[in-house]
């Protein structure tokens, strides 16, 4: 069996923002007068600019990867136009009338080749699709779930943690957790810091003394300000403080382990590879590592990190660990303990590029046992756009030439 062919698209995953059932939280919200929200937390006013943080990515990059046979491997990573460039011009010449099934030797080419520029970061998220599409094509070669490649189940069903919905909706279809984001931050002072108080407080009194409640701070906090919240949130039961400091202060988070007892802290899905991910746990900076499948290195190099974390007694929760792409790999796991819920309904399910998106029952997911991934591609949606559509109408693209702004939206 030979790679016949690997086609890169860039897309939009528009079901992140389908939510019409019920709308996004955030403690930001819950800081305004709104259904559940009192009068009396409002927003201070903010006078130091924007907040500041990872910004968000240019969008996704969907590898397909054909086999001689015309059995077709899917992958989903990150990167969305730029990285359909790199899987294209850089990483095709690699894996053409190559064996798709030889997964490991494959990443170590990837990677080495693409060493010099993309040991994190934009050509780690191209690998991380093509790695998540010849997993795909293996198991469906082997008509056999991906989990059953990596020993089997270790558990029938994982507990769903939401991410920013809203707690009551949440709690009512009983997931075990409510991860909220967009907290006050230092720039907004020691009101900012009453309003996280005041919107925690709310949130707690909404799903009562049972349910987890998580925090994501999107690396906006610091060490400092994360040190005097956690003592002041200490009263409401944080399950975990997740990237509280920039992914690079590895010794912020260590800090912040050492003297934080009140709650635990979470990072990591901006820790590229296995050797990303050694730094945090050599240093004893995280209590959950949070790698993400689709920006890491696919599978291949997750299998790894979770093997390190396994090492140092650290249990793993993958980022968007709900989807697909890392669900097989966290019920193959027995130190995996949650999945981030982000498909939570038959109706966002309909908005995904995927027939057969897994939807939590009962605050529960599971997957099939259908061949691969368990996935299979919808017609291709609109606003969506193949690589040689952004590439004309040359094969350089020149960013300085209007007609490239154009290939940063796939609105």
């Amino acid at each position: 069996m030979r790679i016949r062919a690997v086609r890169a698209m860039a897309v939009q995953e528009r079901v992140l923002w389908a939510r019409s059932v019920e709308k996004t939280v955030s403690l930001r919200a819950f800081s305004h007068a709104g259904a559940h929200a009192p009068a009396s937390v409002t927003a201070p006013p903010r006078t130091r600019g924007p907040r500041t943080g990872p910004a968000s990515g240019p969008g996704s990059v969907l590898v397909e990867i054909v086999a001689d046979d015309g059995l077709v491997g899917i992958g989903l990573g990150g990167g969305g136009w730029p990285g359909a460039l790199v899987v294209q011009d850089y990483l095709t010449p690699l894996l053409l009338d190559e064996d798709p099934r030889d997964t490991e030797r494959l990443w170590e080419r990837m990677y080495r080749s693409t060493a010099r520029y993309g040991q994190a970061g934009l050509a780690l998220m191209a690998i991380s699709g093509v790695d998540l599409a010849l997993w795909d094509l293996k198991a469906k070669v082997m008509g056999q779930p991906v989990y059953q490649l990596l020993g089997g189940r270790a558990r029938e069903t994982v507990p769903v943690y939401a991410t920013v919905r809203d707690p009551q909706w949440a709690r009512a279809q009983g997931f075990v957790g409510i991860k909220v984001g967009g907290p006050f931050g230092p720039e907004d002072g020691r009101d900012g810091q009453r309003a996280n108080e005041e919107a925690v407080a709310m949130i707690r009194e909404l799903v009562g003394p049972d349910m987890d409640i998580m925090i994501d701070c999107s690396s906006t906090w610091g060490v400092a300000y994360t040190l005097e919240m956690a003592r002041i949130l200490a009263p409401y039961r944080i399950a975990f403080i997740e990237e509280p400091v920039g992914p690079e202060d590895v010794d912020g988070y260590a800090t912040l382990r050492r003297r934080i007892g009140s709650t635990l802290i979470a990072g990591g899905e901006h820790a590229y590879t296995r050797y990303g991910a050694r730094r945090l746990l050599e240093r004893g900076a995280v209590d959950i590592l949070q790698p993400d499948i689709r920006w890491t290195g696919g599978l291949s190099e997750t299998l790894k990190i979770c093997d390190l974390a396994a090492a140092h007694n650290v249990p793993i929760m993958p980022h968007r660990g709900g989807m697909a792409w890392a669900l097989h790999l966290i019920l193959a796991r027995p130190d995996c303990p949650l999945a981030e819920g982000l498909t939570l309904t038959d109706e966002e399910a309909a908005c995904s590029l995927f027939d057969g998106e897994p939807v939590p029952r009962e605050g529960l997911l599971s997957v099939g046992d259908a061949p691969g991934f368990g996935l299979t591609m919808r017609a291709e949606p609109d606003g969506q756009r193949r690589l040689e559509e952004l590439r004309e109408p040359a094969p350089w693209i020149d960013i300085r030439q209007s007609h490239t702004k154009d290939a940063f939206s796939h609105e």
